[in-house]
């Protein structure tokens, strides 16, 4: 069993919203764009998953603290989709460090996964 277990819903505006980082590629908010590419509808952006699960793991373990974020490695499994709810659990490996996993129901979209903090 997981020693943490963490949940965050995607706001079904999410793509929007990471676009003002400068994010423009039409795959994360245009369906027509999103269908070329493979994809049922527009997915989110990687990075915006990757800090998701950061934005999680600080809270959980570091009280929110920046000063102790350490390292995230991340491996993308699968998309996530806005409207999704991400499912983070972790297994502690030693002070200061957890392996976790994100999933989206059943699927993991993030695997082989490590966090460092302080």
């Amino acid at each position: 069993a997981p020693d943490l277990t963490l949940h965050a819903p995607i706001a079904a505006n999410q793509a929007q919203l990471y676009r003002l980082s400068g994010d423009y590629n039409p795959l994360h908010v245009d369906p027509v764009a999103a269908q070329h590419g493979g994809f049922e509808a527009p997915i989110l952006h990687g990075l915006c998953t990757y800090g998701l699960c950061a934005q999680l793991l600080l809270g959980a373990l570091c009280d929110g603290d920046p000063q102790r974020f350490g390292t995230l490695r991340a491996r993308f499994s699968a998309p996530v989709l806005p409207g999704d709810v991400l499912h983070v659990v972790a297994w502690h490996d030693g002070p200061g460090r957890v392996l976790f996993e994100a999933r989206v129901g059943d699927r993991a979209v993030v695997s082989h996964a490590s966090f460092d903090y302080r």
